[in-house]
């Protein structure tokens, strides 16, 4: 059950299945580029970048002027991050991914990071930042959340934004949902809806985002 102010309607141009998709990664993946204050030409490195926050954050930075290298695993995934309009797109399974990366950028490095990976993908995508950028973990899909020494932070002159930054993020979620949604139904961005399954399937849809082979994000259908 939902509390009454935690509603809110659907706008024009949105369907509910959109409104759905966005409701939870939507908010989160405005909330984290409001907290990492991109500016227009800065280069954005956004790992899990084919998944249901990560495609968001690839087309918010796009809209806020960045460049944008997106990462994921396997050729649909890279696909899919060049059609949301990244300048490149990295597979960090290659052991040389950080050297794309840092290729794409001109040799810099990214200025702000996006980091939904942890591990050692995370402290990879670290040791890459530009210095004075910032490094923004929010998530640990590899089952591990990329920890920074603060004293390491400040040698490399990187503001590492914790996945504590999430524990704020409640009483501003509604307000990030609702400018999230009037940006799609502008036409701005748009949730990738991977795969859908009824109800009865959910332990499919389950193995599908376990497995690593969902696409953008999934719903169950009732």
């Amino acid at each position: 059950m939902a509390e009454v102010g935690e509603l809110f309607p659907v706008p024009d141009g949105l369907d509910l299945a959109e409104a759905i998709a966005l409701h939870s990664d939507g908010s989160t993946a405005q909330g984290l580029v409001e907290k990492a204050k991109i500016d227009s030409g800065d280069w954005v490195l956004v790992e899990a970048a084919a998944g249901g926050v990560g495609s968001l954050l690839v087309q918010l930075a796009r809209a806020a002027g960045a460049r944008v290298v997106g990462a994921a695993r396997g050729v649909r995934k890279l696909e899919l991050i060049r059609e949301l309009g990244a300048d490149a797109a990295v597979d960090y399974s290659d052991p040389g991914w950080t050297d794309r990366v840092l290729e794409a950028t001109g040799g810099a490095g990214p200025d702000v990071v996006f980091d939904g990976v942890g591990g050692w993908i995370g402290r990879a995508a670290f040791e890459v930042t530009a210095r004075g950028g910032r490094f923004s973990v929010h998530g640990a899909s590899s089952g591990e959340v990329t920890l920074i020494d603060p004293g390491e932070a400040r040698f490399q002159g990187v503001e590492v934004i914790g996945i504590e930054q999430l524990f704020d993020f409640g009483p501003n979620l509604v307000r990030w949902a609702e400018q999230i949604m009037s940006q799609a139904a502008a036409g701005l961005v748009r949730p990738v809806i991977g795969q859908t399954f009824a109800l009865e399937r959910a332990a499919d849809a389950h193995a599908a985002i376990e497995n690593r082979t969902a696409l953008g994000k999934t719903l169950l259908l009732l």
